[in-house]
């Protein structure tokens, strides 16, 4: 008897010609529903596929290889249902070199097939990590000491700044922790570029109030849960009129025009004490449900003012100035340090993990008008896989988003429709002090025309058509607000 599937599984399992988002939750069953899902490609009577055909990208070695022992097993359990099929005789062949692999291996085959692209000795290695880090260690001490010796202002103040007085192992860090950041992005001198240029008085100050705005949304939304409750017949109805007058401050500080006015309007937000009217009608329960949403919203607003509103707006400008400054210097200091280890690798002919990644998005895109589109090589391997099924996706960082889409390759030009499949759990993303970005779920269906979301753990299809996927899809307190929006394109 076979494996009964639920009705959320058997849609993701049968769907063709779409891409899809698969929300998958601990214990939804997803790799089991993968590995049918691929059986079925390969055994369709209609239009069979061959096993390496499909891209199949894990997140860790052991995941790829527990994969690919599932999918040679399905398969062999097949044969034994068909003996002497030719078709899954060859597929019990291919499977062994079909390309079930993580992001890094597959990167390390298109740099070890096409090298000649990005002038690379095909003797290269892989970086040990021990090596690695000695090797930083040497580019920051050589950074380090042509700048004392420089002796330049900026770079003065800011170790003043940031050092420690003792040594430079925390500015070290710092610029180690922004050079590898910066390496998950397409084009990381771009990005660091912007983030430097953010730091102008007009831009900090729009950004500032952006940002305001959103982090006030959630006290409004918490307030007005409250007045819901107050609003029940047995609500603690002698709270509504103090909510409402909540609501009324929140909504001055939405309502000012420049930075100036919502310093003024912050600072006049007083949270006066609740009603202290006793009503044995009124819930107990309810009461001290409207406190707490309340306390939460009274931290929340407290947070913004303890972020933004913390002096007014002359100091404040007088901070971002002077932040601005360290910024510029934090940027040298990091592509001054990336191109002397990129050096330092390139005379020991060694290449790392970032490298892989780096290396491979240099041979799938060439360089147009400024702007990065799909090479030649790219296009090759858009035409040499039918699907592309990624598992983790809330793991990918953007250079590995970017290259899953080109490997999609262009809408039209004879490509498939709808190849791409991956399967990721917002909640599940832990990876984002490595460069992993969640808005690489909240973007799929912009990158991915004609997507579909499904939840795996109940089966509703969340989203079906050509722009961003709804909120509900992702609800972090607050996205990470970087200059990423044009790498995504």
């Amino acid at each position: 008897m076979g494996v009964k599937w639920t009705e959320q599984q058997q849609k993701v399992i049968d769907l063709r010609n779409r891409n899809i988002l698969v929300s998958a939750a601990a214990g939804s069953g997803k790799t089991a529903v993968l590995v049918e899902r691929i059986i079925q490609k390969i055994t369709d009577e209609q239009s069979p596929v061959d096993v390496d055909r499909l891209l199949i990208v894990t997140f860790t070695e052991a995941a790829a290889a527990e994969m690919k022992d599932r999918i040679r097993e399905a398969i062999e359990k097949k044969l034994e249902e068909n003996p002497g099929n030719v078709h899954l005789e060859r597929q019990a062949t291919l499977v062994h070199s079909a390309p079930i692999t993580t992001i890094h291996s597959f990167c390390l085959s298109v740099i070890r097939e096409h090298f000649h692209v990005i002038d690379l000795d095909p003797g290269f290695r892989i970086g040990e990590d021990g090596e690695l880090k000695l090797l930083k260690q040497d580019v920051l001490d050589e950074l380090l000491e042509e700048c004392y010796s420089k002796g330049e202002e900026e770079f003065l103040s800011f170790t003043e700044r940031f050092g420690t007085g003792k040594n430079d192992r925390k500015i070290e860090g710092i610029i180690l922790k922004l050079y590898e950041y910066s390496g998950s992005y397409p084009r990381p001198e771009q990005w660091l570029d912007r983030c430097a240029a953010v730091y102008t008085e007009e831009a900090m100050i729009r950004r500032a109030k952006e940002h305001v705005l959103i982090r006030i949304e959630e006290p409004e939304k918490l307030i007005r849960r409250g007045l819901k409750i107050c609003e029940e017949p047995d609500g603690p109805y002698m709270y509504a009129d103090m909510l409402e007058e909540d609501l009324r401050g929140i909504e001055k500080i939405r309502k000012c025009s420049d930075f100036a006015e919502m310093y003024d309007a912050a600072d006049r937000f007083v949270w006066k004490t609740l009603s202290r009217k006793k009503d044995d009608s009124v819930s107990a329960e309810k009461r001290e449900s409207v406190k707490a949403l309340r306390e939460q919203a009274k931290k929340a607003i407290a947070g913004v003012k303890e972020t933004y509103f913390y002096a007014p707006e002359s100091v404040w400008k007088e901070d971002m100035v002077s932040a601005g400054e360290s910024v510029k210097t934090l940027v040298s200091l990091v592509k001054l340090f990336a191109e002397k280890f990129a050096e330092k690798k390139r005379g020991r002919n060694m290449i790392d993990f970032n490298d892989m990644e780096r290396f491979a998005l240099d041979i799938l895109t060439e360089e147009k008008n400024g702007e990065l589109v799909p090479s030649a090589v790219a296009g090759e391997y858009a035409k040499q896989f039918e699907e592309i099924m990624i598992d983790e996706y809330q793991d990918t960082n953007l250079v590995q988003a970017r290259i899953v889409r080109l490997l999609a390759g262009p809408e039209g030009e004879g490509m498939p429709p709808g190849n791409v499949m991956a399967v990721g759990d917002e909640a599940q993303s832990i990876y984002a002090f490595r460069g992993a970005n969640v808005r690489n779920i909240l973007d799929f269906p912009k990158l991915f025309p004609g997507a579909r979301i499904i939840r795996l753990e109940d089966g509703q299809v969340v989203y079906d058509g050509d722009s961003h996927a709804p909120e509900a899809m992702v609800q972090p307190t607050l996205l990470p607000e970087t200059p990423e929006k044009e790498e995504q394109a």
